[in-house]
């Protein structure tokens, strides 16, 4: 039985992961992707400290060297389930049952879908992520289908690689995280935005073609060489359905000032919980989680 399972191997599990070999106990990260997480996906990190500036996968590897050089173990596997009724509580998988005294979740978020034509698609001129497939379309007219920080900052991570961007948000303006962020956008000289339209169908025969969109009662269809879905996130919490933890009406994890959910021994961290979705918010989680799950473990 272990100490403690960290659900997800981003920043904030990763964190979580060194504080808990540091601490000594036994421990073991449940990763369903790759470690590193999410922020893997951002072009230029310019606001985590100790970094003026470096690539998102870079820091993502940073992370998980990190956590490999205090030997944390990670074992890839998807977790489709947990047991918390009474001790020890059970984490499943979709190969194995692991029992454990507590529990770090740090499942992060996935992309939101438009569910207009776009799934057929994927990988065909249609993309989630804009810094993973962004230079398939060097030199390229390309579309942003999104609402304010996640459009804006796919906007922004395709201004060197695109020959031209056009902006597609259902929104009469766009708001952003960090103003700075607006500044960014007004620079973009390759940038053509589309206010109030309402996208309908992702067309194309063999790929994607374009957008067909409705702008104020008027159909228009827009044709690019590449499209990218940026809506933002929902929080990966489905394998917690009938687990007995609290979510929010938008199904994030409720927690704490410490991490705590509504139960005892069980922890969440970074995106999952909602709120300020930062990576320095994730790391400051994963270690007040693991803190905390220190102190509870020594009473035992």
């Amino acid at each position: 039985m272990y100490d403690t399972i960290i659900i997800g191997a981003g920043p904030g599990g990763l964190t979580a992961g060194i504080y808990a070999m540091r601490g000594k106990l036994k421990v073991l990260c449940l990763e369903k992707e790759n470690a590193g997480g999410r922020i893997a996906e951002a072009g230029i990190v310019e606001n985590y400290p100790g970094f003026d500036s470096i690539r998102g996968i870079e820091l993502a590897e940073k992370f998980k060297n990190h956590a490999e050089k205090f030997k944390l173990p990670i074992i890839y596997e998807e977790v489709v389930g947990l047991d918390i009724k009474e001790q020890p509580y059970k984490v499943i998988t979709n190969k194995n049952t692991y029992e454990t005294k507590t529990i770090v979740i740090a499942t992060g978020t996935r992309p939101k879908k438009l569910n207009i034509g776009e799934d057929k698609f994927i990988g065909r001129g249609v993309s989630y992520c804009t810094m993973c497939d962004a230079f398939f379309y060097l030199g390229k007219e390309v579309i942003v289908i999104g609402r304010d920080t996640p459009a804006i900052m796919s906007a922004i991570n395709l201004k060197d690689i695109a020959k031209k961007i056009i902006l597609i948000t259902d929104k009469s303006k766009l708001k952003a995280a960090e103003p700075i962020m607006l500044d960014k956008l007004k620079e973009i000289n390759n940038l053509e935005i589309v206010y109030n339209a309402k996208p309908l169908e992702i067309f194309g025969k063999e790929k994607a073609e374009g957008v067909k969109i409705d702008v104020d009662g008027e159909i228009k269809e827009i044709k690019a060489d590449g499209i990218f879905i940026s809506l933002g996130h929902i929080p990966n919490t489905d394998f917690l359905k009938n687990s007995g933890i609290e979510l929010t009406e938008g199904g994030y994890i409720k927690t704490d000032k410490n991490c705590k959910t509504n139960i005892e021994g069980v922890y969440a961290v970074g995106d999952v919980c909602g709120g300020v979705m930062q990576v320095a918010k994730a790391v400051g989680d994963g270690c007040v989680a693991m803190a905390n799950i220190i102190k509870y473990i020594s009473k035992l």
